[in-house]
């Protein structure tokens, strides 16, 4: 009879309690979209395609040109923005929200194909959903200021 009640006893999971946390996605650290980019390499306004990357504090904003596919031979209009998050603002009530204030420290456009690694500026990114809905950069190189509006989502 000892035996089965040890037996029993040794059967019986452990109760664990551990604090809910509330279903939330994983922040992400990629978030793309697509919508019209003007300035920079971007010659009154084109189509483009864009890519923000977060590393930690670090940020990555690529906007390249979407070239239609009956166009041969041309070179796609991108820029590259890297730098520092000065400051993140989430949004609590939609996940994978949130507007970005960055300082920038360098510049890269395809207008006149040369990296610049030691520079200043400012981006203002938002991001709705992990989709980037505008951004609006800036440097004091000379023309690196874009400025790109996405697509509507709804």
């Amino acid at each position: 009879m000892g035996i089965v009640a040890a037996l029993g006893v040794a059967l019986i999971a452990p109760v664990v309690t551990q604090a809910q946390i509330p279903n939330r996605p994983a922040p992400s650290n990629l978030a793309q979209g697509r919508g019209v980019a003007q300035g920079a390499a971007f010659n009154r306004g084109r189509n483009a395609n864009v890519t923000l990357t977060l590393d930690g504090e670090n940020f990555g904003l690529e906007l390249t040109e979407i070239v239609p596919s009956n166009v041969r031979g041309q070179t796609p209009g991108r820029v590259q923005y890297r730098g520092a998050i000065t400051r993140r603002t989430d949004d609590p009530t939609s996940p994978n929200s949130f507007s970005l204030f960055t300082r920038v420290r360098s510049f890269d456009s395809s207008a006149n194909l040369r990296i610049i690694t030691n520079t200043t500026g400012t981006c203002r990114i938002e991001v709705f959903n992990s989709r980037v809905l505008a951004s609006n950069c800036s440097t004091v190189a000379d023309d690196s200021s874009t400025e790109f509006l996405g697509l509507e989502q709804f």
